[in-house]
């Protein structure tokens, strides 16, 4: 069995988790020819870019967090004006610690993603507004998450453990910071002006972080205004400055909670903030009025009227910027057409004498107050379709919006109801056919699927017509994975218009060689298709950029479209797939120990696992996993673990520290790692991490080693001496010397400690601090360390001690 250091301990610095990385060293490699793999791996994700933007004419490092990504995996982000390196350079994982969860909170699964570099440099002509990004490794590809091209000077948070020390900023920015570890609180300082409106914008949900935030503006310590969002929007503060001076902007979870992948971006520049505008477009080429509402905090939003001339070349979603006292406000979004426009005159919430509209038509409305029923009347031909689609949700309304049409006296006519359009929209917008049995005119009817809703931000498009004969593809995911010789599925669905019927062929361009692909046909009395893709034990191995095509061909007219998929904040559709031939892992771990183990906190537990190797004879490194059932209060793996070609039984090292909880059952669970050789030669990194085979239960008692400072603070001066004095308490089977030191974050600064060592007879102890003259910031405890070798592990005590310095660093 094997059970050997593979890292030691002594020398190394706690003051976080032990290093993390998956890099494998000196591997064997492994030849698969022809061998069945037994095992499935852990596909890779991502979890976040940090920070998740630049602006435009600046190049800045950036960390992709992720699970199962190994070592160096490819990356790609798209947008003309961009560019990356095609791998990025696996690192060290910032990472801290932060509370310590107990109780119910501490049995939820955990992840502990590691972060992976690169350089993005944004060229100064580069478009504004959001890119999609995506990575891959031999055994999968992740979703496309989004990268920000901003136009404010930015400044990213140097991250530190601790309470909150606040950064001064210069209005306008663009700070990037998350919020990690739990119960973060991050601070940002700039100078206002009195008199001066400003805009305080933080940016989340919007780029796919799960961060639930809550911002507040302060000054001279008292609260101006704070904001938590609502639903899918983010956070959004303007206020107007009553007095000149230093004024704080607060960030932090509504729950107090955060970790790696709470990213966010906040802006503050000077300028109003817009809360909704109506109508939500106009006509190409032609100046529209524009009523803007005008964010406040107060019960009622203010309004102005703006004319904006529409680009006579430009159709769909633009975003534009209104001036309003002399300040751009943020992007906001327009949809225009080329079709006529009409504006809602109210009252039309009952059928009326009025003339009918004349198709087609872009109808403008919105759900003014709860209740509130809009009703367009539209003069039909008996067998000639009406087709309407109604955006809302997509253009930033909060309309959730009931599309029907009715006759006069109200009731519906058409016999099917309005279906969601299936584009990754913010809510459900909606389409509607029309088959008229007899001339006539009926009401075209639009309210809330809620009566108690409505107000100014439930604003709508409707195009009434018959459109011209044509079909939209959409895609179900922008990236899938297939393991050699399995077979994987792509969604993809068909939204026809216009009286368009038949089937429509599907065509697959960028496919690897040896790849089937199943069925390409959608059937005329169908929707959607699933199209399956199954590569050969030869395909080559890695990502492929792969376009879907629909085409329909009636009466000598052919109709071609390019499938696509719309991600959350992008206005841009994605109009590719990154198609993943992924290479199996042929070994499995198997937790081969007790079903639970009673450890010592402050200990090292060796617990036993054996490798499955089903033909794989190369080395493999073991690490704690990406992936875990629960919060691991701490434990860690003392680095990296090199299980040596050929054996099978091996013991992994984990490192319960003093901290954790007693007569809590933990479940740390360990993912190994290997290299094998594909046909052609290449080397490909595979994992395997299995959450009911690779843990290893553990129920920590109370450690054999206790450090008791004497005093919870100190005062200390710059320039001195201070002296810790301590007491050690030590199980009786603990003969051997302790080594005692202090372990300083690395961001404090100017001080320094020699550590003592306490013979087996000694039981107190003092460490002397080495003050300089500009010591700090002490936002957090000293710790005070005591290690006792014993049988070639450590068994270790910490104590915590405030320092508190005359003149402390800012």
């Amino acid at each position: 069995m094997l059970r050997g250091k593979q890292s030691m301990f002594i020398g190394t610095d706690m003051t976080s988790p032990l290093p993390k990385s998956c890099c494998v060293a000196a591997v064997v490699l492994v030849v698969m020819s022809g061998a069945v793999a037994c095992a499935q791996s852990s596909q890779p994700a991502t979890s976040y870019i940090f920070p998740a933007g630049a602006q435009r004419g600046q190049a800045v490092d950036v960390r992709v967090g992720g699970l199962c990504l190994l070592k160096d995996p490819w990356f790609e982000i798209s947008g003309e004006g961009l560019d990356a390196p095609k791998r990025l350079q696996t690192g060290d994982t910032i990472w801290f610690d932060g509370p310590m969860l107990t109780g119910a909170p501490s049995l939820k699964s955990d992840e502990c993603p590691k972060d992976h570099q690169t350089l993005i440099t944004v060229a100064e002509e580069a478009e504004l507004g959001f890119r999609p990004w995506r990575v891959w490794t031999s055994q999968g590809a992740t979703p496309s998450r989004v990268f920000v091209v901003g136009e404010l000077p930015e400044i990213t948070e140097y991250e530190i453990d601790g309470d909150p020390i606040p950064v001064d900023i210069k209005v306008p920015v663009t700070a990037n910071g998350r919020i990690f570890p739990r119960a973060d609180l991050d601070i940002w300082r700039f100078s206002a002006d009195a008199g001066e409106a400003y805009t305080i914008e933080l940016n989340a949900k919007s780029i796919l972080s799960p961060l639930d935030a809550r911002i507040a503006v302060y000054t001279d310590g008292k609260q101006l205004a704070d904001d938590i969002g609502s639903g899918n929007e983010d956070p959004v503060i303007q206020f107007t400055a009553k007095v000149s001076g230093r004024h704080e902007v607060h960030v932090h979870d509504i729950g107090y909670g955060g970790n790696q992948s709470c990213v966010y971006r906040l802006t503050i520049r000077k300028g109003v903030h817009t809360s909704w505008v109506y109508p939500m477009g106009g006509r190409q080429g032609i100046p529209a009025e524009i009523e803007v509402g005008l964010h406040s905090h107060k019960s009622k939003d203010n309004a102005a009227k703006l004319s904006v001339s529409l680009n006579p070349s430009a159709v769909g979603v633009v975003r534009h910027r209104f001036m309003i006292d002399g300040h751009q406000t943020e992007p906001v979004r327009l949809d225009v057409s080329d079709l006529p426009e009409r504006l809602e005159v109210e009252p039309n919430d009952k059928p009326s004498d009025v003339t009918p509209l004349a198709t087609p038509v872009m109808l403008n409305g919105r759900v003014d107050h709860p209740g509130d029923v809009d009703l367009w009347p539209v003069a039909v031909l008996a067998g000639q379709r009406l087709e309407l689609r109604l955006s809302a949700g997509r253009l930033g309304s909060s309309l959730l919006p009931s599309l029907d049409v009715v006759d006069a006296d109200g009731a519906p006519v058409a016999p099917t109801d309005a279906q969601p359009v299936k584009d990754n929209s913010a809510s459900a917008d909606v389409v509607l056919a029309f088959d008229p049995t007899e001339d006539g005119i009926f009401w075209v009817r639009v309210k809330d699927r809620f009566e108690s809703r409505g107000g100014p931000k439930f604003g709508y498009r409707l195009q009434v017509g018959t459109a011209s004969r044509g079909f939209f593809l959409r895609l179900g995911a922008d990236a899938i994975t297939a393991v050699r010789g399995a077979e994987t599925s792509l969604p993809v669905r068909v939204e026809r218009f216009g009286g368009l019927t038949g089937p429509i062929t599907v065509d697959v361009s960028g496919v690897p060689q040896a790849t089937e692909l199943g069925d390409l046909v959608i059937p005329a009395d169908k929707d959607d298709l699933s199209i399956t893709f199954k590569p050969s034990e030869t395909a080559p191995i890695g990502g492929h950029r792969l376009q879907i095509h629909g085409t329909h061909t009636d009466g000598g007219v052919t109709t071609r479209q390019i499938a696509t998929k719309r991600l959350a904040g992008i206005d841009e559709l994605i109009d590719s797939v990154l198609y993943s031939v992924s290479v199996a892992t042929p070994f499995k771990i198997k937790n081969r120990g007790p079903y639970w183990a009673r450890v010592h906190a402050g200990t090292v537990y060796w617990h036993p696992f054996t490798v499955e190797r089903n033909g794989h004879e190369g080395p493999i490194t073991v690490v704690i996993a990406d992936r875990q059932r629960r919060h691991l209060q701490g434990a860690q793996g003392l680095g990296e673990f090199h299980v040596p070609a050929g054996v099978t039984d091996f013991e992994f090292p984990f490192y319960l520290p003093p901290s954790m909880s007693a007569d809590r059952l933990g479940r740390c669970l360990v993912m190994a790692i290997g290299e094998v050789v594909d046909e052609k030669g290449d080397r490909h990194q595979v994992v395997f991490a299995d959450g009911e085979a690779c843990q290893a239960p553990i129920n920590p008692k109370a450690g054999l080693l206790s450090l008791v400072v004497k005093q919870t603070s100190m005062f200390v001066q710059p320039n001195s001496t201070a002296e810790i004095q301590f007491n050690l308490q030590r199980d009786s089977r603990l003969t051997l010397p302790a080594k005692v030191e202090a372990i300083i974050p690395s961001h404090i600064t100017g001080i320094d400690a020699d550590a003592v060592t306490l013979l087996p007879t000694d039981s107190q102890g003092v460490l002397s601090l080495q003050i300089g003259p500009d010591p700090g910031p002490f936002n957090m405890p000293i710790t005070l360390r005591a290690t006792i070798i014993e049988n070639g592990d450590p068994v270790v005590a910490e104590g915590m001690i405030v320092i508190v310095c005359a003149s402390p660093q800012e």
